[in-house]
Order: C-alpha cells, then sequence, then structure tokens
C-alpha cells in the first residue's frame, strides 16, 4: 500500500504539471487514465482507494497551484480537466483491476 501511495504522490505531481502546461484537454485526461490503469492493476483489491488519492491529490494539486500564483497556459483547459478527473481515475482503476483479474485468472 506504502508503493502505490508513493506513486499516487508521483503521478500527482506530473498530472498537475501536465495539466498546467497541457494546450489540448486529451493529454492531461490521458496522463490521468494510465496512470489510473496503472494503479489499479498494480492493486486490484483495494485500487479504488489509490483512485480516491489520485482525485484529492489532482484537486489539491489544482488549488495549490492557484495559490502559489501559478497560472495554466489555457486555465479553461486546467479548470475542465481537473474537475472531470474523478471520472477517468475511477475507470482507470476499474479497468485497471479488471485487467489485472482477467490475466491472472487460473
Amino acid at each position: 500500500m506504502i508503493r502505490n501511495t508513493i506513486f499516487t504522490l508521483i503521478a500527482t505531481i506530473i498530472i498537475v504539471v501536465v495539466n498546467l502546461n497541457a494546450d489540448v484537454v486529451h493529454w492531461p485526461l490521458f496522463v490521468i487514465l494510465l496512470s489510473a490503469l496503472l494503479l489499479g492493476y498494480l492493486q486490484p483489491q483495494k485500487g479504488w482507494i489509490s483512485a480516491i488519492q489520485l482525485t484529492a491529490g489532482i484537486f489539491a494539486g489544482f488549488f495549490i497551484a492557484q495559490l502559489l500564483g501559478m497560472s495554466a497556459k489555457f486555465p479553461n483547459i486546467n479548470q475542465f480537466s481537473t474537475y472531470i478527473s474523478p471520472l477517468p481515475c475511477l475507470f482507470g482503476g476499474f479497468m485497471g483491476s479488471f485487467f489485472n483479474k482477467t490475466i491472472h485468472q487460473k
């Protein structure tokens, strides 16, 4: 669980940086989905906890960046991809868990 929390923290930092520098909405959502897929694959039983941590981290990163005065290239894209992030996080976590269970099925 500690390993996944560290991965979640690193993924959150990467997502926030991509979110601040994105000129299209597809890149942040792609990075969010890949991170959530990997989290769901790494921990298929409790991957939803990591997905919730990832979502909370994305929201925290968004608001901390605003408080520190970091401006995004396109603020509308930054805001949209932050507010829509729970959907790809939870979906990606579920699909990663599904892939792990399917691959390791006996």
